[in-house]
């Protein structure tokens, strides 16, 4: 299943960001310094800095509201051909899909402006190891330095598709 697959890319990510070769950070300016290497956006009320994470030619920058249930990730790659990878796997989810290891179901695809470029916004939702409701936002566009993924994920209770538009739409 393709969320499996973007899962699964995000897991490897966050494995390999703990080697010894990664460069992590929480320091809150190298944070805010490494997300304005991917692109400018206004970030989500009570939402800031966590860390970021430099592996390979991979940039990860972690943002939090400090609920410990909600995050916004942006993840970028040096590589033009990971772009065309993020894209056509996001593209290919249909509203529906479920993967039972994730327990996540897209619940709608629509299309978006980021950046002037039309994009595919993918709305999922699950639960998590304790049973908590979430939805989770994801989409792709052209960073400062290469393709980036978006995801933002909060739980049901506190979902606000508004909040998920205005970041979007704030994305410069």
């Amino acid at each position: 299943m393709k969320i499996k697959a973007i899962c699964l890319v995000l897991l490897s990510f966050w494995l390999a960001a703990c080697s010894t070769d990664a460069t992590v950070n929480s320091n809150a300016e190298k944070v805010i310094s490494a997300a304005a290497e991917v692109t400018d956006f206004d970030l989500p009320a009570d939402y800031s800095p966590e860390f970021t994470a430099s592996l390979e030619g991979y940039t990860l920058v972690s943002y939090t509201p400090g609920d410990g249930h909600s995050h916004l990730y942006l993840i970028q790659s040096e590589e033009e051909s990971d772009g065309e990878k993020l894209d056509n796997m996001l593209y290919q989810i249909a509203p529906g899909s479920y993967d039972p290891q994730t327990r996540m179901m897209v619940i709608e695809t629509r299309p978006v402006i980021v950046r002037g470029n039309e994009t595919t916004l993918v709305l999922s939702e699950g639960s998590n190891g304790d049973g908590e409701h979430y939805r989770q936002a994801m989409v792709t566009f052209t960073g400062n330095g290469g393709p980036a993924l978006l995801v933002y994920s909060t739980p049901l209770a506190s979902w606000n598709i508004e909040t998920v538009e205005a970041l979007i739409a704030s994305i410069r």
